[in-house]
């Protein structure tokens, strides 16, 4: 969570800046990582130290939206202060969102593949759903439209 380093992010939450939303635009990324709890009294910033959750919570984040190693993160934040590391955090999260989001864009403004995908469930659900109800009729000794 952003609001407490030692949960996790959870769209169920009621408070929406503990968390980054994949199609939260980048202002609004920068500015949850820039409000994001973290630690004070430490010099530096360090990993896996169990009275520091917000740094390891914010150092195991950038990790995974860099695929960097958890080596290469230390050495690359090693004489950082969180002033300097928020905004190169907010910026990796906005860079591995951006072909999510402007994917999700590309769907939404299809109409025409939006609609086939929902017609396309909707008649392969109804199939599913018409064999189920056959197969629990039977079960239960009705007679179908199949029996007559």
């Amino acid at each position: 969570s952003l609001l407490d380093g030692s949960a996790k992010m959870s769209k169920s939450a009621e408070n929406d800046n503990s968390r980054i939303n994949l199609l939260d635009p980048p202002e609004l990324i920068m500015k949850k990582i820039k409000r994001c709890k973290t630690d004070s009294g430490f010099e530096g910033i360090e990993w896996d130290n169990p009275g520091r959750p917000e740094a390891t919570n914010l150092l195991t984040m950038y990790q995974a939206v860099t695929g960097k190693t958890k080596e290469e993160v230390t050495r690359e934040v090693s004489d950082m202060q969180w002033g300097g590391f928020k905004p190169l955090l907010g910026e990796a999260v906005v860079e591995h969102l951006r072909p999510i989001q402007g994917r999700y864009s590309e769907i939404m403004a299809d109409k025409a593949f939006l609609s086939g995908v929902l017609k396309t469930g909707a008649e392969e659900a109804s199939q599913v759903a018409d064999e189920t109800l056959l197969k629990a009729q039977k079960a239960m000794g009705f007679l179908t439209a199949g029996d007559l």
